[in-house]
C-alpha cells in the first residue's frame, strides 16, 4: 500500500511540475516587436514615464539632488523642464488623472499633487509604504502603487487614500520586485526591478496574464558600451492598443513597441 500511494504521489507531483512548466512556457512565448527608436538623455534616472492628454511624452527622474519632471522632446532627446524637487526627496512614479499629475517619492512618505497644466504642486498625501510605481486605471478611477514587493495597492485617485490591495501571482506563487506600472487596455503592466521583464497583470485577481522579455530588443539595439551603461529597464507608457513607449534608467534611447500577445 505504501509503494502505491508513494507512486501516485510521485505522478502526482510530476503532473503538476507539467502543468506549471506548460504554464510558465505559455506566458513566456510572448514578444515585444520594435517599431520606432527615439533618441533620450541618458543621464535621466527614469522613475516614472507617462503620455498626457496632448500627447507630450512626461518623464519623472529619481535620484537625492536630481529628481526632476520634465517634458521628453522625441526628435533630439533632451528634456524641457517642468520642476525639481527638493534636495531630500527621491522621485518614483507619475501618472496622470483626469483632474492632476501624481508624483510619489521612494522613502519619503510623500506624493505630490500637480496642476496638469502648469505642474505646479496644489497638495500632498502621506503613505505608509514605499513609493515605486504607480498608474491611474481609468476603467475603476483609482490609483496603483507599487512599493517593491508583490503587492499593488489601490489608492483614491484624487485623496490618494489607500483602499484596498491584491497580490500579485504567476503559477501560485508571488511576483515581487513590482516597479513602475501603466494600465492599458484593462490590465496592469508593470516592470520588475532589475529584471528585463515587463508583465501583465489581472487587476481583479492578480494573476500574470502575459510575461514580455525586452533582453533580445535591447541586445539588438544598444552597442556593448551602452548596456554597460544603462541601469534598470523603468519606464513604460501606453500610446494605444498594443503599443507602448518603453525605456530605463540612464537609458539613451526610447523605444515604440507593440507588446504582442
Amino acid at each position: 500500500m505504501k509503494s502505491i500511494e508513494f507512486k501516485r504521489i510521485v505522478l502526482t507531483l510530476v503532473a503538476l511540475f507539467v502543468t506549471v512548466t506548460s504554464t510558465s512556457s505559455v506566458i513566456n512565448a510572448q514578444s515585444v516587436k520594435l517599431l520606432n527608436t527615439y533618441p533620450s538623455d541618458s543621464t535621466a534616472f527614469t522613475q516614472g514615464l507617462e503620455l498626457n492628454s496632448c500627447d507630450e511624452l512626461i518623464i519623472g527622474t529619481g535620484l537625492y539632488g536630481e529628481s526632476k519632471l520634465g517634458q521628453l522632446n522625441l526628435k533630439n532627446g533632451e528634456i524641457e523642464l517642468l520642476d525639481t524637487l527638493e534636495d531630500n526627496f527621491f522621485g518614483e512614479g507619475i501618472t496622470h488623472t483626469p483632474d492632476a499629475l501624481w508624483q510619489m517619492t521612494w522613502r519619503e512618505n510623500t506624493a505630490f499633487k500637480r496642476d496638469l497644466e502648469t505642474y505646479e504642486i496644489i497638495d500632498t498625501a502621506n503613505y505608509e509604504e514605499e513609493g515605486w510605481g504607480i498608474a491611474y486605471d481609468f476603467d475603476r478611477d483609482i490609483i496603483w502603487h507599487s512599493d517593491g514587493t508583490d503587492t499593488l495597492y489601490k489608492r483614491d485617485s484624487h485623496t490618494f487614500q489607500k483602499i484596498g490591495e491584491i497580490n500579485v501571482i504567476e503559477n501560485a506563487l508571488k511576483v515581487d520586485k513590482l516597479n513602475e506600472l501603466e494600465y492599458a487596455e484593462g490590465a496592469i503592466y508593470a516592470n520588475i526591478w532589475y529584471d528585463t521583464t515587463i508583465v501583465k497583470i489581472d487587476p481583479d485577481s492578480g494573476e500574470v496574464l502575459a510575461r514580455y522579455d525586452v533582453a533580445p530588443l535591447l541586445e539588438e539595439e544598444l552597442t556593448e558600451e551602452e548596456l554597460e551603461e544603462i541601469d534598470s529597464l523603468n519606464g513604460i507608457a501606453h500610446i494605444e492598443d498594443n503599443r507602448f513607449y518603453i525605456t530605463g534608467k540612464l537609458y539613451p534611447y526610447i523605444f515604440e513597441v507593440e507588446l504582442v500577445d
